[in-house]
């Protein structure tokens, strides 16, 4: 009995957490990209350089995507680093500028409908 409880706890967790990263809701949407942007901001922007690949494609098909460096470029403009970031991404303040017009339009929404289901 023990063990079909826990597991239906396991259950629902991973479901709840699947709806949370399908940023199918607003507050997943909010979550999310809150999550995201507070760990690059926290995270050490010279630590970014060291990590194993930094891009599946630059490794496999010898060519540069448009989204090559955007991590540490939005990691770089939270620091304040303008310069920085528009060197390793020029799309970053797009990205950025995109990332917060969803924010607030999901946050308005919370606050008036105060649907925060997952």
């Amino acid at each position: 009995m023990a063990m079909e409880n826990s597991y239906k706890r396991i259950k629902i967790f991973s479901q709840k957490l699947l709806y949370l990263l399908s940023l199918s809701k607003p507050f997943s949407r909010v979550i999310v990209f809150s999550s995201g942007l507070i760990l690059l901001f926290l995270l050490p922007t010279d630590k970014l350089y060291y990590l194993p690949i930094r891009s599946i494609y630059e490794t496999i098909f010898h060519f540069k995507p448009y989204s090559s460096g955007i991590t540490r470029a939005v990691s770089t403009l939270l620091h304040g680093d303008l310069k920085g970031a528009w060197n390793f991404n020029p799309l970053v303040y797009l990205i950025i500028l995109i990332s917060i017009v969803i924010l607030i339009k999901d946050l308005v929404y919370l606050i008036k409908t105060r649907d925060f289901s997952i």
